[in-house]
């Protein structure tokens, strides 16, 4: 109980005692709070709140008991939270305490006018009471730049159980007499924490009704957190915690993705039943807000979701002659999927084959999102092929560079310059891989003291000819003899340096090679393989096939198809193919062994072309007995995949 508050009530309860004839205070009731905010109502209710003026003089509102909080922020403590920044549209809010409604509360500042996230750590606030946790309540408050109340609305959303299966609840502040507002989530059956899981709940506002106004962003408010049993009891928390970051919070899964740049938000914060499609967005010729201009060739549609089931698109035409009215594209697994199954692509190839046109600007009047399961987004874009590819054998040349716009960094001196950096190491195919954070370009500045040398102060693939995505910049060894003009840098070569066209810092600059991993869909797993593990040059379990008294059907391998393995090793990893059958082309077989496989050192892919190559049969159906996986170094798998390329 925070102490202003407790004084404000015993001068209350004082002044109430004294009077005759009181109205005794009545018990409030705590809801959830509107939802679907409009600025229409904002205005409403800010005149009916001025009508009510003077009757709130005549006839106060009821004292309403100052309750218990888990935690109240008096102790400025608020290690226990994060920011998740996995979402495309999350913003790169602030926190701090301030002081809010009289007490201490937790800022969030929005600092990009994007949606923020706000994860809290229920686990670990709770420690062994988490089972005992049937609903969480808060006071949430929020405030605009310019001083004037607008409406505010977003969800609160629960990671329960052993899978951290998402459930949300909504809250809104939607009047200025009621700022902050109560919020409420509900802990419903099959919603319920599990002690060891890291369950935990994340606050967004995703509606603000200022910034509609052009009166800025909203920051919000969080006060008076209670933990409540399923008799609303409160919990008690510990608010020196620190977050403890469930698997995968920080990272965002870009597996077996297409690598893309200037990504656009087309629409966001959509959701539906399993075979029901959501809002979506109107194009522009339809009154909405799309331009389907923004499809082209190179364009990649990805979506950031969540749901236990598949994700695709939905487009609708209502043009007279169009070739396709309601059509579904990449469904039935045909998407590009990451392994955490929260972010789904589908390409423009793709939506040519299933629309039957590559005329999106004359035909498409509406797109959506749909999935087989329950589903929820929380954005959907529209990107370009970045050309960035996964590397493998990377060697770290220097790292923790920076520089304003226009300005090398310290770089990196070669050996004969008295630096540790060999340049023996750029050789053909290979490719300068630098990790970095600007608004700008990025590319590299090569400088040669040597006489003769064919250069001596160089850009290489600037204004925009490097391959970037926002984050990861990458220059091929061709583009380095087309600017520099040699192939010979192990004499030329002094320095390396980074260079952008607005300020920048890198964080690491490393040479590797082509990984030749490429996306696939229509994956079907061979569970037998989860947890397969072998030493060097062991193999594994396997599977054996169904003739053979297995359960895999060799039948799965077909022309066209890739095995994919993520795995752990420090070596190399492969399969092992045996067959038992008399007359076979093959026994006892390694396939693509000795890095012949696609390989990034943490997934594997290996084609059909490859099988047939190696066992010199198609016929696998007749001739597999026995699958296995083998490393020259001690490994195990955690997913064993067939699929199929994604063009």
């Amino acid at each position: 109980m925070k102490a202003k508050k407790l004084f404000a009530l015993l001068l209350c309860a004082i002044m109430v005692l004294s009077l005759v004839g009181c109205k005794k205070a009545d018990e409030t009731k705590e809801t959830d709070s509107p939802t679907g905010v409009t600025d229409k109502d904002t205005k409403q209710d800010e005149k009916k709140d001025e009508v009510k003026k003077e009757e709130e003089k005549k006839d106060p509102e009821p004292l309403v008991e100052v309750k218990e909080a888990s935690i109240d922020f008096e102790d400025g403590l608020y290690g226990f939270v994060a920011l998740y920044t996995a979402p495309a549209n999350a913003d790169p809010s602030e926190f701090s305490i301030a002081d809010f409604n009289g007490s201490k509360a937790l800022r969030v500042t929005n600092m990009a006018g994007k949606v923020p996230y706000l994860a809290i750590d229920i686990s670990s606030l709770a420690g062994d009471k988490i089972a005992d946790v049937k609903s969480i309540t808060m006071d949430i408050g929020t405030e605009h730049p310019d001083g004037t109340f607008y409406a505010t609305s977003g969800k609160i959303i629960a990671y329960s159980g052993e899978k951290r299966t998402e459930s949300n609840d909504p809250w809104s502040v939607y009047l200025a007499t009621k700022n902050p507002n109560a919020a409420r989530a509900i802990l419903d059956e099959g919603e319920e924490f599990i002690a060891g899981y890291q369950n935990m709940i994340i606050l967004t506002l995703d509606t603000d009704n200022g910034a509609t106004e052009g009166a800025g962003n909203a920051s919000f408010y969080i006060d008076n957190i209670r933990l409540l049993d399923g008799s609303d009891n409160v919990i008690k928390a510990d608010s020196t915690v620190a977050f403890a970051e469930p698997p995968g919070f920080s990272d965002v899964d870009r597996v077996n993705l297409i690598a893309v740049k200037n990504e656009v938000e087309v629409w966001s914060g959509d959701s539906g039943a399993a075979w029901g499609q959501g809002t979506g967005v109107n194009t522009l010729a339809q009154g909405g807000t799309l331009d389907p201009a923004l499809i082209t060739e190179d364009s990649v549609i990805t979506i950031y979701f969540q749901s236990e089931g598949d994700m695709w698109l939905v487009l609708q035409s209502w043009e007279d002659g169009a070739p396709f009215g309601w059509q579904r594209v990449a469904d039935q697994g045909a998407s590009i999927k990451n392994p955490s199954n929260t972010i789904a692509q589908i390409t423009y190839n793709q939506l040519v084959k299933y629309c039957n046109t590559d005329d999106f600007v004359t035909y498409l009047s509406m797109l959506q999102c749909e999935s087989d399961m329950e589903w929820s987004v929380s954005s959907v874009t529209i990107g370009q092929r970045s050309g960035i590819v996964e590397l493998k054998n990377e060697v770290d040349i220097w790292t923790d560079d920076s520089g304003d716009a226009w300005a090398q960094g310290t770089g990196i001196q070669t050996l004969s310059d008295g630096g540790p950096f060999d340049p023996a190491l750029i050789q053909p195919g290979c490719i300068i891989n630098i990790e970095y954070k600007s608004d700008g370009n990025m590319w590299l500045v090569a400088v040669s003291g040597v006489e003769g040398s064919p250069f001596s102060w160089q850009r290489i693939a600037d204004q925009g000819n490097s391959l970037t995505d926002g984050s990861t910049c990458q220059i091929t060894y061709d583009q380095l003899v087309q600017y520099l003009g040699t192939d010979d840098f192990v004499t030329y070569l002094s320095k390396l340096q980074c260079e952008s066209d607005m300020p920048w810092e890198v964080y690491r600059v490393s040479i590797g090679y082509p990984a030749g991993l490429v996306p696939v869909a229509n994956e079907v797993e061979i569970p037998e393989f989860a947890g397969d593990k072998g030493d060097a040059w062991s193999q594994g379990t396997g599977v054996q096939s169904l003739s053979d008294g297995g359960t895999f059907d060799p039948a799965l391998i077909q022309p066209g198809c890739i095995y994919t393995i993520d795995y752990a090793s420090d070596g190399m990893m492969w399969v092992v193919m045996q067959s038992f059958k008399d007359g076979a082309p093959y026994s006892w077989q390694r396939v693509a062994d000795q890095g012949v496989a696609a390989d990034n050192g943490k997934r594997a892919q290996i084609t059909y072309d490859q099988l047939v190559e190696y066992c010199k049969t198609d016929d696998f159906v007749t001739t597999l007995s026995q699958l296995q996986c083998e490393s020259d170094m001690p490994w195990e798998v955690y997913k064993f995949t067939i699929g199929y390329p994604v063009d």
